[in-house]
């Protein structure tokens, strides 16, 4: 049964608060503060791309929400602290600021260490920025909620994708590291278990910054592949294309969606790295183009606000402070159990602007959700077209199946979870 909870909000959000359902409960009175902490030393520019989008996006929740807070007599708050001592500013938002929850997790190192703080501060972590399927199973957290989507997820999508459109034969580049591997091993275990008919045909695992060598190019042109699938980092993607490129390749070519890959500065970049490969198709949380179930409107006034494309962290980061106000009103109070047992609570439903309700899945706290497939533009005038929406899974008008089936069609479902 659908709960009464399963509600769109597509208003702006000045609307949207008067049109928010009646909760059960009066909603909180006290005050809702959240805590959100940003890496503070950044050296690569694709880096610094998601970070500062993300703070936008952070800034943007903060204005809407406060507002919002007011109407109902309730003070709201967000805390941002830029460190890389991620454990600390943890520490210190819950000592100082007395925070509901905490939000960040740029990379699988950060998001581990938020993790294992949470498990025994007992303050929920909200996951933005980390892909690792680590993290959703054997370091899972009773505590950390998945706001980015999984690694799991986004190779599902990919499958999907590509093998429907006819590539079955893959040939993968691995980077050098236990990420990589994971990813590798997972997407061996969907093209077996999902997409009959594919293949890999070869594969490769290169040092991180090594680039592609002559022999693994070679070994490339002799697979026949035609998907090439690099499970490296954005900058050895870029690297990897333009030698595909160089070396006169005609294969199909996609990354995995790091968030650095899923920026307007990676898409410019990657245009620039080819003219000759097909390499132009990219895998998304969010695009900045999405005209429907209210996306147009939470697009319009972030472009309005900084002059930018939303991108997909600062999407995610708005999402997550989002979805701990709503936990704080609904749950009709503005303490930690509370918050925690809203989000954990199976008939609780978000909506994110992606067309459905979602939730957190109970066996491993992942936000199911739709994943994008976007196609870089190569005639673009400015950033926001630079790129354009052009496939969304799972398909969520599918008459008669359930939200939950449609949605939980992405990642690892409970009898793969090792999360305990």
């Amino acid at each position: 049964m659908i709960s009464a909870r399963w509600h769109a909000c597509v208003l702006p959000v000045a609307m949207w608060a008067l049109a928010m359902p009646v909760a059960s409960q009066e909603p909180a009175q006290q005050a809702v503060r959240i805590g959100v902490i940003l890496p503070q030393t950044i050296a690569d520019p694709l880096q610094t791309a998601v970070i500062e989008a993300a703070a936008a996006g952070i800034a943007m929740a903060e204005e809407e929400f406060s507002f919002n807070a007011e109407m109902f007599g309730t003070e709201f708050a967000v805390t941002t602290i830029r460190s890389d001592d991620v454990v600390a500013a943890a520490d210190q938002l819950v000592a100082e600021d007395h925070v509901l929850a905490v939000i960040g997790g740029y990379g699988t190192a950060e998001a581990t260490a938020l993790s294992q703080w949470a498990g025994g501060a007992g303050v929920p972590f909200i996951n933005v920025g980390a892909e690792s399927d680590t993290l959703r199973n054997e370091l899972c957290g009773p505590s950390t909620f998945h706001v980015a989507p999984s690694a799991a997820m986004y190779l599902d999508a990919m499958a999907g994708w590509y093998v429907r459109a006819g590539f079955r034969r893959w040939y993968v580049v691995q980077a050098d590291d236990a990420e990589s591997a994971s990813q590798h091993e997972r997407m061996l275990w969907t093209l077996d278990q999902r997409f009959f008919g594919a293949e890999e045909v070869g594969s490769a695992v290169v040092a991180p910054g090594a680039g592609l060598s002559e022999d693994t190019i070679a070994q490339i042109r002799d697979s026949n592949a035609d998907l090439v699938l690099l499970l490296t980092g954005a900058n050895d993607q870029l690297a990897a294309v333009s030698a595909l490129s160089a070396a006169g390749l005609e294969a199909n070519v996609a990354g995995f969606p790091y968030a650095e890959t899923q920026t307007r500065q990676f898409f410019a970049a990657l245009e620039g790295a080819t003219e000759k490969l097909g390499s132009n198709f990219r895998a998304t949380a969010w695009e900045a183009t999405l005209d429907a179930y209210g996306a147009r409107e939470l697009n319009a006034r972030f472009r309005d606000l900084t002059g930018e494309p939303m991108e997909p962290s600062a999407w995610a980061a708005y999402q997550a402070i989002k979805l701990i106000y709503e936990a704080a009103f609904f749950s009709g109070g503005s303490d930690v159990a509370s918050v925690v047992a809203y989000l954990n609570d199976p008939s609780s439903v978000f909506d994110v602007w992606k067309g459905i309700g979602t939730s957190f899945r109970p066996w491993d706290r992942q936000l199911r959700q739709p994943v994008y497939l976007v196609e870089i533009n190569s005639a673009a005038e400015d950033a926001f077209s630079s790129a354009f929406l052009v496939g969304e899974l799972p398909a969520i008008y599918m008459p008669g199946t359930d939200p939950l089936e449609r949605l939980d069609q992405l990642g690892d479902l409970a009898d793969r979870s090792t999360c305990q």
